[in-house]
């Protein structure tokens, strides 16, 4: 009894060491966080100042190279292609012959209108001079005066036929200067769709050749509606500037040639044309090109970093701080995206805008500013 009465009490001192030592580990525990420092809960966001300043209005769009002038070339009669005088994709000039065309029969119309027109000017000559013969005549009372009318009547009416045989003969001339193509203007030939020993007709639906001026060339292009007041008041000032970017990123100066007489109600966009230099043919028919328009210049423009911009239901809208940190939401509108900046409407300028960290931040909250935003010591905030 003694040996277990002593085991038990060593069983009992054991347990109380223990039940202390958990105790001391619980106290040590609470204790440690008791002494942690208190860690802000605050979303961390960076800030930008909403800057006024004077900034050209740049308008950017994708543009659609047109030549100014085209012509589909057609023959005007019916004939044997004989010769073609060019090159397909050759550069003409106006008035350069492209293709004769069998002009056999037509040369010989000419050839019986010529002498058709000799034959009734024979005949014309011996009536006027029979009615001169007939007049002296009549003057001595050989012959009465009706003789003299039959003879001035005979002379008028060769003198009609005369006059109709001149005309066949010039019509005849169009017909033959028909069989020789010519080129209308200056430009840049495309595939020919015809060879020597083809029939050309007038009646054909495919031209023979076609020739597009190549410069000066245009650019079709579109801008919103909203910018068409700008751009006609710049326009009305000479300070409206227009350039192409060509594929080597070179510039082109050109001028606006054309504005279109409606806005697109569907699209709520302007059709606008301009004329550009091309001399080194560096802009091609078809191709598409950057078009850069200054419209002159706004001088009070307020920029921001595009990603200060949030998307609401309601439409665009930044997140102000103020002074205290607290956060207010501000509704702006997106006039253009411009040098890597947004130009926005809604805001005076001078306001502290959230560039970064927008994510976690509510209107009436508070945030904190992260290291670079923050206030120098002792400066209010």
């Amino acid at each position: 009894m003694t040996k277990t009465t002593s085991r038990n009490r060593l069983t009992a001192a054991g347990l109380t060491v223990f039940v202390l030592a958990g105790a001391g580990l619980r106290y040590g525990s609470y204790g440690s966080t008791a002494a942690a420092p208190k860690i802000s809960t605050l979303p961390q966001v960076s800030v930008t100042t909403a800057e006024r300043r004077s900034l050209p209005i740049k308008l950017d769009a994708q543009g659609h190279l047109v030549p100014l002038a085209q012509v589909d070339i057609r023959p005007q009669s019916t004939g044997t292609v004989r010769a073609i005088h060019f090159k397909e994709g050759d550069g003409v000039k106006a008035g350069q012959l492209l293709f004769t065309i069998d002009a056999t029969d037509v040369e010989a119309q000419l050839a019986r209108s010529q002498a058709s027109v000799a034959q009734v000017k024979a005949q014309l000559d011996e009536a006027q001079r029979d009615l001169v013969r007939t007049r002296e005549l009549a003057k001595s009372r050989f012959y009465t005066t009706s003789a003299v009318d039959s003879a001035q009547s005979k002379v008028e009416a060769l003198q009609g036929q005369y006059a109709a045989a001149q005309a066949d003969v010039a019509n005849t001339h169009v017909l033959v200067d028909h069989t020789r193509v010519t080129a209308p203007m200056n430009g840049l030939t495309g595939a020919l769709a015809v060879h020597p020993g083809s029939l050309a007709q007038p009646s054909s639906t495919t031209p023979l050749v076609n020739v597009v001026q190549m410069d000066p060339i245009g650019v079709d292009f579109t801008l919103p509606e909203d910018t068409l007041a700008r751009l006609l008041a710049a326009r009305a000032k000479g300070r409206l500037d227009v350039s192409a970017e060509t594929a080597d990123g070179e510039h082109l100066s050109g001028k606006l040639v054309f504005v279109n007489n409606t806005v697109d109600r569907n699209t709520g966009t302007i059709s606008l044309k301009a004329s550009f230099p091309n001399a080194q043919r560096k802009l091609w028919p078809g191709s598409f090109v950057k078009v850069h328009v200054i419209a002159g210049a706004d001088d009070s423009a307020v920029t921001l970093p595009p990603q200060s911009l949030m998307q609401g239901p309601s439409g665009r809208f930044v997140y102000i701080v103020d002074g205290s940190g607290t956060v207010a939401s501000k509704a702006v509108s997106l006039l253009r995206i411009q040098d890597e900046v947004a130009v926005v409407d809604g805001l005076a300028g001078g306001e502290r805008v959230i560039s970064e960290g927008q994510g976690g931040v509510k209107p009436g909250a508070n945030v904190q500013l992260s290291g670079a935003d923050r206030p120098a010591s002792g400066a209010s905030r």
